[in-house]
């Protein structure tokens, strides 16, 4: 029976050994408890239901149900449950993907295991985590799409107060629903207003833009009024 300060942890990850590995590592830690593993998608929401744990750490690429299939469901019926995904893949897509289906960190099998552990804590903390190197990649991304923008005689200055303010809220981690009401306008509207950032910006996805905002945040100088 563990303490009540303990982090509460599932590991799933279709690779016996690989969770036998982590297992044994985390059994080290006074501060972990492991309650419960899974091989697959479905193994994984029947430990989430049997065991309510603080955090999962999620494989994308699993028999049944993968990932990714799995983090809509867990968003929905497991709310308290923080998912670090912890994965042999880098692929930008799948960060974007897996974050944007509600994973607080994401984590390639290579990071250190002083990572790893500094990442489950700060997930259940209720912070972000991404990895240094996969971070590194992301923000390759930024100067090169700066540039085609100033090459096309675009820049962030052409956003309009509105789109500024849309675009503070989505680097602050807000829905289009949650944008809305504390604009008071439509949901249609936000993504109205989505299409236009992301088309001046020549950015495809919301942690594109929440990068592009958070790292270059003098050019949007009006911040949203949080009310």
């Amino acid at each position: 029976m563990g303490r009540k300060d303990q982090i509460r942890l599932v590991i799933a990850d279709d690779h016996r050994l690989f969770r036998e590995g982590l297992v044994e590592l985390l059994r080290r830690e006074e501060a972990i408890e492991v309650v419960g593993e899974a091989a697959n998608g479905r193994e994984v929401l029947k430990a989430l239901e049997e065991f309510h744990p603080d955090v999962l750490l999620l494989d994308l690429f699993m028999p049944e149900m993968d990932g990714l299939d799995v983090l809509p469901q867990i968003r929905e019926h497991n709310s308290s449950t923080k998912v670090l995904i912890l994965t042999g893949y880098f692929d930008q897509e799948l960060v974007f993907r897996s974050l944007w289906e509600g994973a607080k960190g994401y984590l390639q099998k290579s990071v250190s295991s002083a990572e790893l552990l500094k990442a489950i804590r700060a997930v259940h903390a209720g912070e972000a985590w991404i990895e240094r190197g996969v971070m590194g990649h992301l923000l390759e991304e930024l100067p090169r799409q700066e540039n085609r923008v100033s090459k096309r005689g675009q820049s962030a200055q052409l956003l309009s107060q509105r789109e500024a303010e849309i675009a503070r809220f989505v680097a602050a981690g807000l829905s289009n629903k949650e944008v809305a009401d504390r604009l008071f306008i439509s949901e249609k509207t936000v993504k109205s207003h989505l299409v236009s950032i992301f088309k001046k910006l020549h950015l495809r996805h919301r942690l594109q833009l929440a990068l592009y905002t958070l790292e270059r945040d003098s050019i949007l100088n009006r911040r949203p009024n949080d009310g």
